[in-house]
C-alpha cells in the first residue's frame, strides 16, 4: 500500500483511517511534542482550523528568506531540512524529518524570516495553522508573558534572567546576573540550563525571546517573557 493510500484508505481494509477521521489525525496531533502540551479545548479549536495539504517528493514546504506565514505539522512522509552557508553558499542538511513532526513556529513567533528549507524528501501530507491561528491557539496558551515589575519580583524571588539576542549585544551590556545563550543556540545548549530554576527571557522588544520561551516550554522548563523587552523596562524605570 503506498504513502497516500495508508492516509486515505483508499487501498483494501474498511478500518484504514481517512484524510476527514478526526480522531486519527488528532492522535497524530497529540504525538507532536508542541500540540501534547496544549488543553483539549484549544487542541479541539486549533484542529478545527487546520488545513490538510499534500506535497510531492522534492518539492519544499517553507523556504529559507521567505515571511513565515503557516506552522506545519507533518503527519505523512518524511522531509529535509537544509540552511545556506552565508560564507560559501554551499546548502548544509541540519536535520531530517519523519512523522509526526511539527516545524516552522520560530518565524511565526519571532516574526522573522524562515531561517531554514523544508523539503519533502517522500510524498507526503502536512497540517498547517495559518499565523494567527497559531497565535491565538498555541502561541499565547503556552506562553507566559510578564510585565517589568512582575519580571523583576520574579526574579527578586529566584529566576533567572536569561539574555537571548546575540552575543556581541550581550558583551555590551547585560541584566545584572543574567545568562547569556543567542536564541539561534537555544536547542543545543538547553543543556546548561537548570531545570529547577525558573528563567525570564529577554531581548530587545519581546520577539526573540518569546522564540526562546517557546522552545524551551516545550522541554519542561519554567520559563517566562519579558514583555516589550528591554524597552519596556527601561520605560518602566526611567
Amino acid at each position: 500500500m503506498g504513502l497516500f493510500d495508508r492516509f486515505t484508505g483508499k487501498s483494501g481494509g474498511s478500518s484504514a483511517p481517512s484524510v476527514g477521521d478526526k480522531s486519527f489525525l488528532i492522535d497524530k496531533i497529540k504525538q507532536s511534542e508542541l500540540f501534547n502540551k496544549l488543553s483539549a479545548e484549544n487542541l479541539d479549536e486549533m484542529y478545527k482550523r487546520m488545513e490538510t495539504v499534500a506535497r510531492s517528493k522534492g518539492e519544499p514546504v517553507i523556504r529559507e528568506g521567505e515571511e513565515g506565514d503557516y506552522y506545519y505539522l507533518l503527519v505523512l512522509g518524511t522531509a529535509q531540512v537544509s540552511r545556506k552557508d552565508p560564507s560559501t553558499g554551499k546548502v548544509i542538511v541540519i536535520a531530517n524529518l519523519d512523522e509526526p513532526k511539527g516545524f516552522g513556529e520560530e518565524a511565526l513567533i519571532s516574526n522573522s524570516k524562515r531561517n531554514a528549507t523544508v523539503t519533502m524528501t517522500t510524498d507526503g501530507k502536512l497540517m498547517r495553522l495559518s499565523k494567527d491561528t497559531f497565535n491565538d491557539y498555541i502561541k499565547e496558551p503556552l506562553l507566559t508573558w510578564f510585565s517589568p515589575s512582575d519580571a523583576q519580583e520574579k526574579v527578586a524571588q529566584g529566576a533567572k534572567w536569561l539574555d537571548v539576542r546575540s552575543a556581541n549585544l550581550a558583551k555590551q551590556s547585560h541584566l545584572q546576573g543574567a545568562l547569556a545563550i543567542p536564541v539561534e543556540d537555544i536547542r543545543a545548549r538547553m543543556s546548561e540550563l537548570d531545570k529547577s530554576l525558573s528563567y525570564v527571557c529577554y531581548c530587545d522588544n519581546g520577539r526573540t525571546s518569546s522564540t526562546a520561551a517557546f522552545l524551551m516550554s516545550q522541554k519542561g522548563f519554567s520559563v517566562g517573557v519579558l514583555r516589550g523587552g528591554l524597552q519596556s523596562l527601561k520605560s518602566s524605570v526611567g
